[in-house]
């Protein structure tokens, strides 16, 4: 399965069960996102900018230093459970 069937799999999973109203207020945010311009996709090859963030521990992770360790995967997740 590719990974836009495995996304939108997920998605439908997600969205499963919601209210109508919730569904159109989740979507009209991502919508909203995506046209503020604040959100950039990367595509295969290209280089993701420099970037401080704090890691789960509410340290500062700097991706600079970590490359020149070796390749990096950033992972997101939401909420502080």
């Amino acid at each position: 399965m590719s990974l836009k069937a495995e996304l939108k799999a997920l998605q439908t999973r997600l969205e499963a069960g919601r209210s109508p109203e919730a569904l159109a207020i989740m979507h009209r945010a991502v919508d909203d996102l995506r046209k503020s311009g604040v959100t950039r996709i990367l595509r295969v090859g290209d280089q993701a900018p420099d970037f401080r963030l704090p890691n789960a521990n509410e340290e500062l992770i700097d991706s600079r230093a970590l490359r020149e360790r070796g390749p990096l995967v950033v992972t997101f997740y939401r909420g502080r459970w």
